[in-house]
């Protein structure tokens, strides 16, 4: 008994912060992806956004704001010279983050020299790529897409608001579903911009449905690429 006493019972732990979920005052999402691979995708079952592998999180305001890193404490990264191989502790690229967020919510995310994947988005999603790849799928909001030296590969249905490719140096495909209702223009400076698919002409311009939307396409040296499909 007097053990029991003098060593009373400690407090459950706290859960891991990747297994916390933000609250409701959560309204957005804001990514910064950087040497690694990071994954996100669309869960109803969410309310604000859950993260899974190498990161720092936190609240700005109504704003989550999730940080990709490559630094950890355990893992490192190797790689090999003539006279044999060299270990730097704690940078792994190859770990990747995953980022589970409900698909109601925009999304603004920002791309430096690694790889991103959206999937199953509703809400708006703005990008920023600069010497990265990005992949967007299963998309439904308006689009604000910015490469300044990347690619990027989008997939959807646009039904209204305002949306925007700007491709300084890179390639940009997009392919829109053709139930889609918006109307899309194409510039290109020392670049390509091309749109086929249903009604498509050799113009620059394409209207989908009653065109509620607007999709605007320049491009100054790289190529952009519409499909209807």
């Amino acid at each position: 008994m007097e053990a029991l006493e003098s060593n009373p019972p400690s407090a459950a732990p706290e859960p891991p912060p990747a297994a916390r979920q933000t609250g409701s005052s959560v309204k957005q999402v804001r990514l910064v992806s950087r040497f690694g691979n990071t994954e996100i995708f669309g869960d109803p079952g969410v309310t604000g956004a859950v993260a899974d592998g190498p990161h720092t999180a936190r609240q700005e305001g109504d704003t989550m704001v999730i940080e990709q890193t490559s630094l950890t404490h355990e893992a490192g990264f190797t790689f090999s010279q003539p006279r044999g191989r060299v270990f730097i502790p704690g940078f792994d690229v190859g770990r990747q983050l995953t980022v589970r967020m409900n698909p109601s919510l925009p999304l603004s995310a920002k791309v430096q020299a690694g790889n991103l994947s959206i999937r199953g988005l509703q809400g708006a999603v703005k990008g920023d790529v600069q010497a990265g790849n990005c992949s967007i799928s299963e998309f439904r909001g308006p689009l604000q897409l910015n490469v300044t030296a990347g690619n990027v590969t989008a997939s959807g249905r646009l039904e209204g608001g305002a949306s925007a490719i700007r491709c300084k140096m890179g390639e940009v495909r997009v392919v829109l579903e053709k139930s889609s209702s918006v109307r899309i223009k194409a510039h290109a400076v020392m670049g390509e911009v091309s749109i086929s698919g249903v009604g498509a002409t050799s113009g620059n311009e394409l209207t989908l449905g009653s065109g509620d939307g607007t999709l605007d396409c320049d491009c100054t040296m790289g190529t952009v690429h519409v499909a209807v499909e």
